[in-house]
């Protein structure tokens, strides 16, 4: 992820948290980079090239989760689930789809 990627994403997970200083910014960066690596663990495939829109708020919707997690014992939304299972199938269909 690029720096000013990172940044957008910082931008956006602080605007969905509501949270307008700079405190917990380590925190919060470590959070994001975190999410995207759980998340290509789950098997979501990201662009190599560039992080597309619909990549970063996967990425920071998934944070916040992980973040209000921490405080409440909530599980992951079934949009949240929808979208990640939906990006697994299509990372999962373009390789077949690759194959002679």
């Amino acid at each position: 992820m690029s720096e000013e990627t990172l940044a957008t994403c910082l931008s956006l997970f602080k605007l969905d948290l509501g949270i307008t200083h700079n405190l917990r910014d380590t925190l919060f960066t470590n959070l994001i980079k975190n999410s995207e690596m759980e998340l290509t663990k789950m098997g979501v495939g990201f662009s190599s090239t560039s992080t597309t829109v619909e990549d970063m708020q996967l990425i920071v919707d998934y944070a916040a989760w992980l973040y209000r997690k921490r405080q409440e014992d909530i599980g992951l939304s079934r949009n949240l689930r929808f979208r990640i299972n939906n990006r697994v199938i299509q990372k999962a269909g373009a390789s077949t789809d690759a194959e002679p």
